[in-house]
């Protein structure tokens, strides 16, 4: 599987690509949620002699993507939480979707019902009922950000959050949860798996494949100049528009099959160094 779909040397693509965009966990980064030194030169190099904008298109909130951005020294738009927050390097809000309070008041309560649990994202912070330690250190640890332990319903009352979660560590229930959401609110909402325990749920059409079009308009480029990489099924939106649709080695292999390129490193061995050496800096 490794090199599918590799349809050229890669040596044309330095030219035309402007913009290369990056999934986080399992792609980025590696198991231990940590940026190779490779990686973090790579992407350097892009930006910084290449002339190139780097955006990295994650589920986590704002402050998590910058921690990443700036542990590589560059700055840029900052797309957040699936798609459903696009920030400019200041804070200013480019472009915000959200899911009606009454209505993440519904889901929240099936959520429950089906046995999971709810996090809840609005803006820079994650929110969750109270009761739940191990999953709050589980995303405090995955997002380095302390989140707001409150009554989620009473929460909706007052905001519309960009996104909402829902978890549990059995896959099983985490599937039917998902059949559940799209059999009664397919209408209002999306939801896709960001891993086998993460059901993602966003404003109906909001995706990673939006936030590469918010992008393409501000940098005022085509989707034919982006590069992007992942490694799970919500990044398919984003790998499906771009010029380079790149997927790392420990992607399923239904998604490799939207890639123009699979890596032969897994995200534990710098893969997105090898797409950006293979594709992007000369």
């Amino acid at each position: 599987m490794d090199g599918m779909h590799d349809m050229d040397n890669g040596k044309n693509n330095a030219m035309k690509t402007k913009l290369i965009c990056s999934d986080v966990d399992s792609t980025l980064v590696d198991d231990y949620k940590k940026l190779s030194p490779k990686n973090r030169e790579a992407i350097r190099k892009a930006v910084l002699e290449e002339g190139m904008h780097f955006a990295i298109i994650s589920g986590r909130i704002a402050p998590s993507v910058r921690r990443y951005m700036d542990e590589i020294g560059i700055t840029g738009v900052v797309p957040s939480l699936g798609g459903c927050l696009i920030e400019d390097w200041d804070g200013t809000i480019i472009e915000e979707n959200v899911v009606d309070g009454r209505l993440a008041t519904k889901i929240n309560d099936l959520i429950k019902a089906m046995g999971c649990l709810c996090f809840a994202y609005h803006h820079n912070d994650w929110y969750i009922d109270p009761g739940h330690p191990d999953w709050i250190k589980s995303e405090a640890d995955a997002t380095d950000t302390i989140g707001v332990i409150e009554d989620l319903t009473g929460l909706f009352g007052r905001i519309n959050p960009n996104k909402l979660l829902g978890v549990h560590s059995d896959t099983d229930k985490v599937k039917r949860l998902s059949d559940a959401i799209l059999e009664r609110y397919s209408n209002e909402v999306d939801c896709f798996l960001s891993s086998p325990m993460y059901l993602e749920i966003v404003p109906k059409g909001v995706n990673k494949g939006t936030a590469v079009d918010a992008l393409c308009r501000h940098y005022g480029i085509e989707r034919s100049n982006v590069l992007a990489i992942g490694d799970y099924y919500n990044d398919i939106d984003m790998l499906k528009i771009v010029g380079v649709p790149v997927t790392v080695r420990n992607a399923p292999d239904d998604i490799k099959a939207v890639a123009r390129y699979v890596t032969e490193s897994d995200c534990n061995n710098s893969a997105v160094a090898e797409a950006l050496e293979r594709f992007v800096v000369r």
